[in-house]
């Protein structure tokens, strides 16, 4: 099961936690995501166009030029009119919203999954 989205950069902001970075991308009419990172892992800048690959399986990568990393999902929740889920990479958060909930279906607490995030 896997998920590929072509996505915008929309803004690179600063957390309130030191050194990390909150990534937000619009990848459709359905689909946002924000994403938090540490400024030496962020390869992305505002406006760029990504592809972002949310995988139960370790996708193809080329290191030192994609970001990959694996971790948990640990939420699915209805807000709103769209669905977020909640992905952990070690401590690092990700929600993925979604107007189609469709999208996600596959996704289920718990699973193991990875994220491949490339120019």
């Amino acid at each position: 099961m896997s998920l590929m989205l072509k996505c915008i950069i929309e803004d690179v902001s600063k957390s309130r936690i030191p050194d990390i970075q909150i990534l937000e991308m619009k990848c459709s009419n359905e689909v946002e995501i924000k994403m938090d990172i540490h400024r030496k892992l962020n390869l992305f800048k505002p406006k760029e166009e990504i592809t972002f690959i949310l995988s139960k399986e370790l996708p193809q990568y080329i290191e030192g030029k994609d970001f990959v990393a694996h971790g948990f999902i640990i939420a699915k929740k209805a807000e709103n009119n769209n669905t977020n889920m909640y992905i952990s990479l070690w401590g690092f958060l990700i929600i993925i919203s979604v107007t189609n909930e469709n999208l996600i279906s596959g996704f289920n607490i718990m699973d193991k999954v990875y994220v491949k995030m490339s120019h």
